[in-house]
């Protein structure tokens, strides 16, 4: 299950990808209002509870990525089995307010002070889009891995485009191979 919580700023609506989502057996949680695709208003579905009362049902929560967003997660303490709930930081260096080592921690102090949980593992996804080299996924590694170590935090995944993925480049966490589909061509 996929709930997509980042109402705050949402530059991707995970809800665009609802039917290939669908297809590969996720189910999608996003706004209830019908033909709300395109709109930005802060609905939330009251679907969003689902995976916090039903123990077999794993869900990732898409909060945003700020201290905003990260507040909807207050809503859900009286639900949260936190023995088996992750909280992850997706980290693009290559983005002004994740862009070096002090930036990120003060970060994570804003998620973890706003949601009332605490950050359990980093995600490195240091990336220009398209433009992406092997390189630029290394230096974002450096300063994650920097991160990493200071506040005692795994990095559990790194996000690779798959057309880099055969570089044969030692990355920490697990792989992900990445494919766009909500970026177009043109932009």
């Amino acid at each position: 299950m996929l709930i997509d919580l980042d109402i705050v700023n949402p530059y991707f609506r995970s809800r665009e990808l609802e039917t290939l989502l669908n297809e590969n057996n996720v189910k999608m949680i996003s706004s209830p209002l019908e033909k709300a695709l395109g709109s930005d208003l802060p609905y939330i579905s009251s679907q969003v509870f689902q995976p916090f009362l039903d123990p077999s049902q794993s869900a990732i929560l898409d909060l945003g990525g700020d201290g905003v967003g990260a507040r909807l997660m207050r809503q859900f303490f009286d639900y949260i089995r936190i023995e088996e709930t992750d909280l992850l930081l997706c980290i693009n260096v290559f983005r002004e307010e994740t862009e070096n080592a002090e930036k990120i921690i003060a970060m994570i102090r804003q998620i973890e002070n706003s949601s009332g949980l605490k950050i359990t593992g980093l995600i490195n996804n240091s990336n220009f889009i398209r433009e992406t080299t092997i390189q630029d996924v290394l230096n974002g590694q450096s300063i994650i891995r920097e991160v990493a170590k200071s506040q005692n935090l795994p990095i559990v995944y790194t996000g690779v485009y798959d057309k880099l993925s055969q570089s044969g480049e030692k990355l920490e966490g697990e792989l992900i191979l990445l494919k766009l589909y909500l970026r177009k061509e043109w932009l």
